[in-house]
Parts: structure tokens; C-alpha cells; sequence
């Protein structure tokens, strides 16, 4: 039987290809630069190599294809808990009928 909710996550989930069927497009409003950080500090230095080629193709990826401006939502980490804020494409994506705003 088919979820009721499939959550998906990554760089490429808000992509072009996939955004006509999507619900709902949630963008982590985190600057670049502390994504990396954590990331590189969760993957420890055995995986170094990898962020210095994930940097500069994340950054091609969103050149080319960029998801921010059709977010529903952003969701900013603040100091104490994140904060959700509509985002620049509110609207914007297509809806099923039954889905509530």
C-alpha cells in the first residue's frame, strides 16, 4: 500500500524534475558555509576529499537548478528552536486536490 507521507531529503529533492509532484518544497535556510562546516565535522576527516568536491558541485547544482525560490517553507535555526517562514514559492507548486494549504 502507498504511505500517506513520503518525506524526501537532500540536495536534489527540490529539483526540477521533481518538483511538479511534490506537496510540499522545505528549504534549510542555513548558509552555505556552516552546512559545509557541519557536515565536514560529521563526517570527520577521513571524508575531507569528498567535501572539497561537494562544495563546488553543490554549487554548480544550485546554479543550474536552483530549489530556494520555489520553497514553501523556510526553516531557519535560530538560537533556540528553528523558526518556520513562508517561503519565496508559497504557492507556487502544484497541489492535490484534498491537500490543505
Amino acid at each position: 500500500p502507498a504511505a500517506p507521507v513520503v518525506l524526501i531529503e537532500g540536495v536534489g529533492a527540490g529539483r526540477r524534475a521533481v518538483r511538479p509532484v511534490l506537496a510540499r518544497l522545505l528549504w534549510m535556510d542555513v548558509p552555505a558555509r556552516t552546512a559545509h562546516l557541519r557536515g565536514e565535522r560529521r563526517d570527520g576527516p577521513e571524508q575531507a576529499a569528498f567535501w572539497r568536491g561537494w562544495v563546488p558541485a553543490e554549487r554548480r547544482h544550485f546554479a543550474s537548478d536552483p530549489s530556494r525560490p520555489f520553497a514553501d517553507t523556510l526553516v531557519r535555526h535560530g538560537a533556540a528552536e528553528p523558526a518556520l517562514l513562508s517561503g519565496p514559492g508559497r504557492g507556487h507548486l502544484n497541489r492535490r486536490a484534498g491537500d490543505r494549504g
